[in-house]
């Protein structure tokens, strides 16, 4: 009870903040919580509504899904390729992380139109890098001790790939996960906005437009619903049921 009486207690006391500041402000550009629930529920239920949540929700899992793949590859190859450790750390993810995401997504716009596919992309682009260095990093704290044993038994190196070094970077992974899905929820938005007409950032935008500042307030508290969920709901109970047998115990004093 302890543990769920504090954020309670954080959310509550956030809330009458916004409360209290909503009320002195006495202005539309800050509608209060329950002006901002209204107008997300008023959107929500409308026609196509809750499609424009599911579209986004589908962009930000197949983007993420592709920036992993593609990270994952590029950060796996650097063990094995002089080349590819070469083309990682001088051009790829320099190149990465110099270039603004919005460029990207402005490019993606010119190269593909108002579709799908450039919000995917912009979100794939942004979640990549960080699988690419955290597997990257991952491979230089291997216990060669380990592979060179697995090496013993097989010199089959996919099947050393997928059976010893794959779970020994587990918990790189996971950390790449828990980032660049956080990451992708904030980059969808712009994305959508230049490079979509569907999905949350879409609306967010229309809604801005419009000057509907309650229907704003809605749809970005709607964001951070979802990433709350995720991130303190998903990422959390995997972490505590899975991914803890990994970290190293405490060693305690005799």
């Amino acid at each position: 009870m302890r543990k769920l009486a504090l954020p309670a207690l954080a959310i509550v006391a956030f809330i009458a903040t916004w409360w209290i500041l909503a009320a002195s402000a006495r202005s539309g550009l800050l509608p209060n919580p329950l002006q901002t629930v209204v107008a997300l529920y008023q959107r929500l239920t409308a026609p196509r509504g809750f499609n424009h949540v599911g579209v986004t929700v589908y962009r930000v899992f197949l983007g993420t899904l592709i920036g992993a793949v593609a990270g994952i590859v590029l950060g796996v190859a650097t063990r094995y390729s002089k080349l590819a450790e070469a083309a990682v750390r001088s051009v790829i993810y320099p190149l990465l992380q110099a270039v603004p995401t919005i460029c990207w997504a402005l490019v993606f716009v010119l190269w593909f139109g108002l579709h799908d596919t450039t919000p995917i992309l912009t979100i794939a682009v942004a979640a990549a890098p960080f699988f690419l260095i955290n597997v990257w990093e991952g491979m230089k704290e291997l216990d060669a001790n380990l592979i060179e044993m697995a090496s013993s038994y097989t010199h089959n190196k996919g099947r050393i790939l997928g059976k010893v070094i794959l779970p020994m970077l587990y918990p790189y992974l996971f950390a790449a996960a828990k980032s660049g899905f956080s990451t992708a929820w904030k980059i969808v938005v712009p994305a959508e906005i230049f490079g979509s007409t569907s999905g949350m950032g879409y609306m967010l935008s229309i809604a801005f437009e419009s000057y509907r500042i309650a229907d704003v307030f809605g749809w970005t508290l709607a964001f951070a619903i979802i990433i709350i969920i995720f991130d303190y709901g998903l990422f959390n109970f995997v972490d505590k049921r899975y991914m803890r047998k990994w970290k190293t115990p405490e060693l305690k004093p005799s």
